[in-house]
């Protein structure tokens, strides 16, 4: 018999299962989709697998700056659908996304369709089952489906952003509901992500990106520079919120088999980065000079000057992921407004069985 104490509100209700969801959902408590009823044994079980007081503070969270405690966090886990194993990387994830960098105030809030998208690295990733190959940002995997959404559901009900009060996505987008997949570390020719910004390669770590909606680029081309060619044209758009600021941390997410085909023609992930940097420019004259209301940072320039996607090559994130043939790439356009956030996951502080 568990020892631990929880400290949430409980409450009375009936056994039939639509009856519940609709109580549920009546709360405010889900996402629009049913969830599992947290009960206490549940919750407990996801508490006694991260070895952790359940009051402790992980995180606060805004716009509500309130504190994340575990058992707040493991309630919403529960609903989300997610195993007790699952819970370290959503400790992680929280703690990405409360980092003032990551400006999760503007995320919540803001009018454009943006996600933290979630991208793990690491040994967690293999033992978790955490996707990261053909169709990572799609349905099937639990591990993928349910931590993503335990970070929404917490982020709705924990840091208060209520759809349609708070959150003022004008569309919002499907990635609002769940964004998390797994960097195939073992099939890029280059430095997996997590140690191109200072991690050891055997660390699990979760990065959080604040991200639109995905873009499909279908570059099967046979040169190297016909695919950035093409990469290059979906990209520079700019009513993407990057080229407001010059900000942001655009991602293209690279299958294996146009990494290989990179790395085999002689192309560092630098080398693509200053490339796209480059190509990605737009001239000032090429963008109406009619005052936009959140004055950009080139309403002033000359025509000739270039209207930048970020503030350099290396902001541009390449993640390797999906399926093994050199077809597809996707293009995920940056918030802006935010810096990515990478976090080590911690193991439960608990002795091992």
């Amino acid at each position: 018999m568990s020892t631990i104490t929880l400290s949430a509100r409980r409450w009375q209700t009936t056994d039939d299962n639509r009856a519940l969801q609709s109580d549920m959902y009546d709360r405010g408590f889900t996402d629009g989709l049913p969830v599992v009823p947290p009960t206490e044994e549940a919750v407990l079980e996801v508490i006694e697998y991260m070895g952790m007081a359940p009051d402790a503070v992980i995180v606060q969270l805004m716009p509500n700056d309130v504190p994340v405690t575990v058992e707040k966090a493991a309630i919403n886990a529960v609903m989300a659908g997610c195993l007790p194993q699952y819970f370290p990387v959503i400790v992680a994830a929280l703690k990405a996304i409360a980092t003032p960098d990551f400006n999760l105030l503007g995320i919540q809030a803001t009018t454009n369709p943006v996600s933290p998208i979630l991208v793990v690295n690491g040994p967690i990733r293999k033992e978790l089952d955490i996707n990261g190959g053909r169709g990572c940002l799609g349905p099937g995997w639990r591990a993928n489906a349910t931590i993503g959404r335990a970070l929404r559901l917490i982020m709705i009900n924990c840091g208060g952003a209520t759809p349609g009060e708070i959150d003022k996505a004008t569309h919002g987008m499907p990635g609002k509901f769940t964004f998390c997949f797994g960097e195939l570390d073992e099939e890029t020719p280059w430095e997996p992500y997590h140690v191109e910004h200072g991690f050891a390669r055997e660390q699990s770590t979760v990065t959080a990106f604040g991200g639109q909606g995905t873009a499909n680029i279908l570059a099967q081309y046979l040169e190297p520079e016909n695919v950035l060619h093409m990469l290059a044209d979906a990209m520079r758009c700019y009513g993407y919120n990057t080229y407001l600021r010059a900000v942001g941390s655009p991602m293209v997410v690279m299958n294996p088999g146009h990494a290989k085909f990179f790395a085999q023609a002689g192309w560092s992930k630098r080398r693509i980065q200053e490339h796209l940097f480059e190509h990605t420019k737009i001239p000032r004259s090429h963008i109406p000079r009619e005052r936009n209301l959140l004055r950009p940072v080139y309403l002033d320039f000359p025509p000739e000057q270039m209207c930048l996607i970020c503030r350099k090559p290396e902001d541009i994130a390449i993640v390797v992921a999906g399926g093994p043939e050199a077809y597809h790439i996707t293009y995920i356009p940056s918030f802006g407004h935010t810096d990515p956030v990478t976090v080590a996951i911690d193991q439960p502080h608990r002795s091992k069985p």
